[in-house]
């Protein structure tokens, strides 16, 4: 902080106590704000108004490592009050939008653009033009360069008549480096937590992130354990172009896995063409009712769901995607096994290895759900009773349970 006030550049005496209100934020009020990352944005764009900058609008736009998003954009609007956040999907930087935006030479590593929207300099970009029409005089675009090669980028813009005045544009400039700094810790936990999320599932992730990280380390708990798996998957994959064939894997993935964390399941991984996921028990409530009805909804839903995927597909003249599910309730050990150097987050247990075994019971029902006698019992659904089965592995035959037929169909 000492450095940057000693800095000759165009600061002043004034300016450099201008600086230190926006400085004594960043390194002393603003930590608390940094794991969100729209109110720390939108609490250094307060302390620059508290500065004298006159922002009354501002941008914030960051590359991002995630599976769905290239990128993001916060902005910041003085009468709002506070920051928001838009997603940008991967092929946003082939868009005309993009394209002819000022952000592109800025991540291209351009030096600041500055335009005057007053008449003075061309409105050679669209959205100065749309500035303009809302009243805005001053208009300024600048990289927020950090570890990374490629720069941030952080525009501010001002209906103020006067605009900027270079003083403004100095101690904005000063700021720009503890601000980024203070940014890339900020993304870099933002982005570390979402690749855990999308790698290890939401309610792992986090506990990685909290430290349990050792070989052996986890949990006994209770669970209502999902195991479902795509039918006939080795012709499939033996027929089919490989590109087609991951292309439909990926669309049974979402057809299984978006009712499962729409009903707080936590997708734990994929086997092959398996989908392994747990709906976790609050402690003391083994059995309880709200999780059961969580799973087997889900199920039913992603049946439906695969069934709608089926339609398009047949349009498409591809195969029709069968698939199974089967559920079962019990104590498991969640948490870290493997090598030493190389661990999974998962389940393991009895529950774990009968949901497997029971999953082949599935392929010829309507609906293709088979729930275990455990789980059966928490269930205040019609079920009918499939038999009781030599499962490889139990000493015990074991009972298996699926939905009971809508009437309709029953009296056919």
């Amino acid at each position: 902080m000492t450095d940057l006030l000693s800095r000759p550049d165009q600061l002043d005496e004034a300016a450099r106590e201008r600086l230190r209100g926006v400085l004594h934020w960043l390194y002393e009020e603003a930590g608390p704000l940094l794991p969100r990352t729209s109110l720390f944005f939108g609490g250094f764009c307060a302390a620059l108004r508290r500065a004298g900058l006159p922002v009354e609008r501002a941008s914030l736009h960051l590359r991002q490592l995630h599976p769905q998003f290239a990128a993001r954009t916060l902005l910041w609007n003085a009468d709002a009050g506070g920051a928001v956040e838009q997603d940008r999907r991967h092929g946003v930087s082939n868009t005309p939008l993009f394209l002819r935006s000022p952000v592109k030479p800025i991540y291209e590593g351009a030096p600041a653009i500055r335009r005057r929207l007053d008449g003075s300099d061309a409105l050679d970009y669209p959205v100065l033009d749309d500035l303009k029409e809302q009243g805005y005089s001053d208009y300024t675009i600048r990289p927020v360069r950090y570890s990374a090669k490629q720069p941030m980028a952080l525009s501010i813009a001002t209906k103020a008549p006067q605009g900027f005045s270079e003083r403004d544009l100095a101690i904005l400039d000063a700021l720009l480096t503890p601000f980024g700094s203070l940014l890339e810790l900020a993304e870099t936990r933002r982005t570390t937590g979402l690749l855990l999320d999308t790698y290890l599932g939401p309610q792992a992730g986090r506990q990685v992130l909290a430290g349990d990280i050792l070989r052996g380390q986890g949990r006994h708990i209770e669970a209502v354990v999902w195991m479902s798996d795509l039918r006939n998957f080795t012709e499939l994959s033996n027929s089919l172009p490989l590109d087609k064939v991951i292309t439909l894997l990926d669309a049974y993935f979402d057809a299984m896995c978006g009712p499962v964390r729409e009903r707080d399941g936590e997708i734990l991984k994929f086997i092959g063409d398996s989908v392994l996921a747990v709906f976790p028990i609050p402690e003391g409530q083994a059995g309880c009712p709200v999780a059961t009805h969580r799973a087997l909804e889900a199920a039913e839903q992603a049946i439906e769901r695969l069934e709608a995927l089926n339609d398009e597909l047949a349009g498409q003249e591809l195969p029709r995607l069968r698939a199974g599910i089967a559920l079962h309730s019990g104590e498991v050990m969640y948490g870290n096994v493997g090598a030493a150097d190389r661990l999974d987050f998962t389940v393991i247990g009895p529950a774990v290895n009968l949901v497997s075994r029971l999953g082949p019971l599935a392929r010829d029902l309507d609906p293709p759900i088979v729930v275990s006698a455990r789980l059966a019992g928490y269930l205040d659904r019609p079920l009918r009773r499939l038999g009781a089965f030599a499962l490889k592995g139990f000493a015990e035959t074991q009972e298996a349970y699926a939905l009971a037929e809508p009437v309709e169909q029953a009296a056919q």
